[in-house]
């Protein structure tokens, strides 16, 4: 597949997933400018903690793109192994999917 194949879909979930995070640091910051006073401290940290694992996700995401396609640009010998980032991103992003859960279900109830 190479590198115009295979990362040309990982770049475009990456911009993506860029853009959401912009979305999660605003919807962030207007929930502890306007809405926190109401809510438990638990609630209060489950929304701090879920955004510093959004922006640990991010960055390691684009750690991982600019080692392959950008410092590695052309080095097929750089696909022989995988870059420390990839592999510590998925436990970061499973931590944020429980957190997730109890903040909708507690706006929702």
């Amino acid at each position: 597949m190479g590198i115009p194949g295979g990362f040309g879909c990982v770049l475009i979930s990456g911009l993506i997933s860029a853009m959401l995070y912009g979305i999660t640091i605003l919807q962030t910051y207007v929930y502890y400018m306007a809405h926190c006073s109401k809510d438990t401290s638990t609630v209060k940290f489950l929304v701090a903690a879920t955004c510093i694992l959004d922006t640990l996700h991010v960055a390691f995401m684009c750690h991982m793109l600019y080692h392959y396609l950008v410092t590695n640009y052309g080095v097929p010998t750089s696909l022989e192994y995988i870059v420390w980032s990839f592999p510590v991103r998925l436990p970061n992003f499973l931590q944020v999917i429980p957190r997730i859960f109890p903040l909708l279900r507690h706006r929702l109830w």
